[in-house]
C-alpha cells in the first residue's frame, strides 16, 4: 500500500510539472501572447464615433533578464511610448497588415519601475489592442494586456510619465485570441521610430472645394456617393515624411479630420476613395502619423487645421 502511495505521488508531480512546461511552452507554436487579452476602451462597438484613447501601465522589470521585447498590435492604428519616449507606431489598413509588431526595447528601459503608453486610434470607434512584454526565452509574456491596464480618454503629457488620479477607467476586455477579426498573429520584426529632427512647413496653403465620399442607404441598398466639402490644401512643393496635423481647438470628445494627398493641382477636386483620417484625443492639439508620406498637396478637410512634415 505504501509503494502505490508513492508510485500515485511521483505520477501526480510528475502530471503537474508535464501540464505546467507544457502550459509554459506549448503556447508558441500557437498563441504568442498567452495569456495576453484584447481590451479596448468602454465604448458602444455600433456606435461609429470616431476613438483615441491611451493605454497605459507601468511596468517593473527584474534585474537578471535577458531582454526585453514588446509584441503588440494595436488595431487600426497606435503609437507606442516608453519612458516618455516615441518608439514606434502603425497603421492597419489591410487584413494581412495583422501582425504581432515586434520591438526590442531592451536598450530603451531600466531595471525596476519603467512606463508603456499605446495610443490607439479608431476612426468608426471599433478595434482592439493586444500587447505583452517577453524578458527570456523562458520568461515570455511576463507583462500583457488584461484588466489591469488603464485607459485614459483624454491626452495629458503626464501620462507619459505616471497615472493621474481620477482621470482613468479600466478597459473593457473583449477576448483572447483568436477572436472577432484577429486569428492567431504571425510575429513581424518592425524598426522603430527614428526620432525627427527637420520640421518642413508649407509653401502656401489655400481653400479647395473638394469631396468626400460618403455612405448612403437608398432603397435599401448602402451606396457610395460624393459629398461636396470645404478643404484646405496645403502646398509643399515636393515632400517625403509624416504628417503632422495641429488644431487650434478641443471640443471635448474625439474628433476625426479627413486627409487625402495629390501630387498635380488637377487632383485637388477629384473624390478620393484613399482618405487618411486623423483622430484627435480630447485634450490633443497634435497628431503624427507613423507612416511615411510623399506627396505635393495635403488636403485637410477641416477649419482651425495645420500641416507640417517632419523627417
Amino acid at each position: 500500500m505504501k509503494r502505490l502511495t508513492i508510485v500515485l505521488a511521483l505520477v501526480f508531480v510528475f502530471t503537474a510539472a508535464f501540464s505546467y512546461l507544457l502550459g509554459v511552452y506549448s503556447h508558441k507554436f500557437f498563441d504568442r501572447t498567452a495569456p495576453a487579452r484584447w481590451i479596448w476602451a468602454n465604448q458602444s462597438m455600433g456606435s461609429n464615433a470616431p476613438l483615441a484613447f491611451f493605454a497605459a501601465r507601468d511596468v517593473d522589470l527584474p534585474p537578471n533578464r535577458v531582454y526585453t521585447r514588446l509584441k503588440v498590435l494595436g488595431d487600426p492604428e497606435y503609437t507606442l511610448y516608453v519612458n516618455g519616449r516615441e518608439v514606434a507606431g502603425r497603421r492597419i489598413e489591410e487584413q494581412e497588415d495583422r501582425t504581432l509588431d515586434y520591438y526590442d526595447l531592451s536598450d530603451l528601459v531600466q531595471t525596476g519601475r519603467n512606463r508603456i503608453v499605446i495610443a490607439v486610434r479608431a476612426p468608426q470607434g471599433t478595434g482592439g489592442l493586444l500587447a505583452s512584454i517577453d524578458i527570456a526565452p523562458e520568461t515570455e509574456n511576463w507583462i500583457v494586456t488584461d484588466g489591469q491596464w488603464k485607459i485614459y480618454r483624454a491626452w495629458d503629457p503626464l501620462i507619459l510619465q505616471y497615472d493621474i488620479a481620477g482621470q482613468f477607467e479600466r478597459p473593457m476586455i473583449l477576448g483572447a485570441p483568436p477572436i472577432g477579426r484577429w486569428n492567431y498573429l504571425a510575429i513581424a520584426k518592425r524598426d522603430r521610430t527614428v526620432p525627427p529632427t527637420q520640421v518642413t512647413a508649407p509653401k502656401s496653403a489655400f481653400p479647395v472645394d473638394g469631396r468626400l465620399p460618403t455612405i448612403s442607404t437608398r432603397g435599401g441598398i448602402a451606396v457610395a456617393i460624393a459629398t461636396p466639402a470645404k478643404a484646405t490644401a496645403f502646398d509643399f512643393g515636393h515632400a517625403e515624411g509624416r504628417i503632422r496635423v495641429s488644431i487650434d481647438s478641443d471640443r471635448g470628445f474625439s474628433r476625426l479630420v479627413p486627409m487625402r494627398f495629390a501630387n498635380i493641382p488637377a487632383e485637388l477636386g477629384l473624390v478620393e476613395y484613399h482618405i487618411r483620417p486623423i483622430v484627435f484625443a480630447p485634450g490633443e492639439r497634435q497628431v503624427t502619423t507613423p507612416e511615411q508620406h510623399g506627396f505635393r498637396y495635403a488636403l485637410a478637410f477641416a477649419r482651425d487645421v495645420r500641416v507640417e512634415v517632419v523627417r
